[in-house]
């Protein structure tokens, strides 16, 4: 995906989002009260690079293990001086286990038959529709 240094976090994430190989990612501005009172820029339309020491983070929520870093090129920042640093603060630290070693895989449907007491989940300990037997459940059961 090809982005601008005045395209937005939403465009970055929608981008992000729009990859075969990502499946969930958050994408927000470190500190978006730098734009307060920028000339002739809306509250909805923080640009990436608008302004001097602004900073985005990037979260991959799903996959959950160690990806690519993002690259950058500066070749579109006509009228912008300045770097653009991509720094890794976080190295992805999960590893994919078929049905999260909380199930077993049904091959011809490509689903999992989750062990008694976990469910599908969002990719992040929580209740989802994953399908990976990555939940707790608390209420037990098969799901």
């Amino acid at each position: 995906a090809q982005l601008h240094v005045t395209d937005t976090v939403d465009e970055l994430k929608a981008a992000l989002n729009a990859l075969t190989t990502v499946e969930q990612v958050n994408v927000e501005y470190s500190d978006p009260s730098i734009y307060i009172g920028a000339s002739g820029l809306d509250a909805d339309a923080l640009q990436l690079c608008r302004a001097s020491g602004q900073s985005v983070d990037i979260e991959f929520l799903s996959p959950t293990g160690d990806v690519p870093l993002v690259k950058a090129d500066s070749s579109d920042m006509v009228g912008i001086s300045g770097d653009i640093t991509i720094t890794e603060t976080v190295q992805g630290n999960k590893e994919y286990i078929e049905c999260s070693g909380r199930g077993v895989c049904d091959h011809i449907l490509g689903e999992c038959e989750c062990f008694v007491g976990f469910a599908s989940s969002d990719g992040q300990g929580g209740a989802g529709t994953l399908g990976d037997c990555g939940y707790r459940n608390p209420y037990g059961g098969f799901t």
